[in-house]
């Protein structure tokens, strides 16, 4: 069984496209800002998607985005399947009286599969905040088995809504002044909407269509820790079981990490603890959340698709808020961008109900 490749890769998040998000995390910009939601709600910073148009949370907001995400990409075969990852979708259209309630998890799925126009099997995953990921290795298993097409995109989406950010408020998650991922001073997350989207493919189907192969896939792992339905073990046991699995006990080097990073005191304790424990102590890491915000389900596949400019650059951008980082905290980039010390990165994600998953990633070899 050969390894899937990543054959195409796109985003669109606070800072704009793939591109323009890889440049303004690498010159340290954060496009976090308050101001953005009605009262009481519009104290908290938040990452919206430049350009796009209608309410927060609604159907044609989400539209607008998977149809900008998608005229991004190279022509997609049409017996490709899809793996979508999505915590909520249009979940603001709930709050409305009376059905129907378009865009809801359970049928964007088979709407983003009739924009792309593919006709393979089509699949949800919605693991809270290890959505993206999980649907990543969902494909990447596909693939690597021969249980479904050759090509697979994935693709990760979660809007900017008012029921969200609601939530979030009300457990008192949200910062109310800068995200700041891995700092002494963090004090809560800031919320981002977005979307990313890779195209995987088997080597035979890659070569047959002369596609360039960006990254392989060679390793994941995904957990659960069955702690507690909102804060994560605090002896990191998923995510070090995830690591694990991921590099085989250790066994497949690491260049670097795309660490979950949300800038909330728990969270962040966790991964450096968890890092400690499955990782070299010189592996450098970093988080992209203090300038796009945390994109939920949409943030495992922006991530990976952000690792994928690392492993063609050799580098990981700074990790944009932080100051003063956390004590034992490891080789992480701060101001500066560090390099890869091997040609491979790993991506992972932790979400509500101690889910936990991890991505391996490995410069291709031309």
């Amino acid at each position: 069984m050969s390894r899937p490749v990543i054959v195409a890769a796109a985003a669109l998040t606070a800072l704009g496209d793939l591109e323009a998000t890889w440049q303004g995390l690498l010159s340290g910009r954060s496009a976090l800002a308050a101001g953005q939601l009605a009262a009481p709600l519009d104290r908290y910073p938040v990452g919206t998607v430049p350009g796009l148009n209608g309410a927060w949370g609604s159907a044609a907001r989400q539209e607008q985005l998977y149809l900008r995400l998608l005229a991004a990409l190279p022509e997609l075969p049409a017996e490709s399947g899809l793996v979508l990852s999505t915590t909520k979708g249009a979940v603001d259209e709930l709050l409305g009286d009376d059905p129907p309630w378009p865009g809801q998890p359970w049928e964007l799925a088979r709407e983003i599969a009739k924009a792309a126009g593919l006709t393979g099997p089509a699949a949800t995953v919605s693991g809270a905040c290890a959505s993206g990921t999980i649907a990543l290795i969902r494909a990447a298993q596909q693939i690597k088995t021969g249980e479904g097409p050759a090509t697979v995109l994935v693709l990760g989406i979660d809007l900017l809504s008012t029921f969200v950010t609601g939530g979030f408020a009300r457990l008192h998650a949200l910062t109310p002044d800068v995200c700041r991922p891995f700092d002494r001073q963090r004090d809560g997350l800031a919320l981002g909407e977005g979307a990313g989207a890779l195209l995987l493919a088997s080597p035979a189907e890659a070569r047959r269509r002369n596609w360039p192969i960006l990254a392989e896939i060679d390793g994941w792992g995904v957990s659960g820790d069955a702690g507690h339905i909102t804060a994560p073990c605090r002896e990191a046991s998923g995510l070090t079981r995830a690591l694990a699995l991921c590099t085989d006990n250790g066994r497949k080097a690491v260049g670097a990490v795309n660490a979950h990073g949300t800038g909330t005191k728990f969270n962040d304790a966790m991964e450096i603890k968890g890092f400690r424990a499955a990782l070299p102590p010189a592996t450098p890491y970093h988080s992209v959340k203090g300038a796009i915000g945390h994109t939920l389900g949409a943030a495992g596949v922006i991530e990976a698709a952000l690792a994928v400019k690392s492993l063609a650059t050799g580098l990981i951008p700074p990790t944009v808020g932080l100051a003063e980082p956390e004590a034992d905290s490891g080789r992480l980039s701060g101001r500066e961008a560090l390099s890869l010390c091997h040609p491979s990165i790993l991506s992972c994600n932790s979400g509500f109900g101690g889910i936990n998953a991890a991505v391996r990633l490995v410069r291709a070899i031309s």
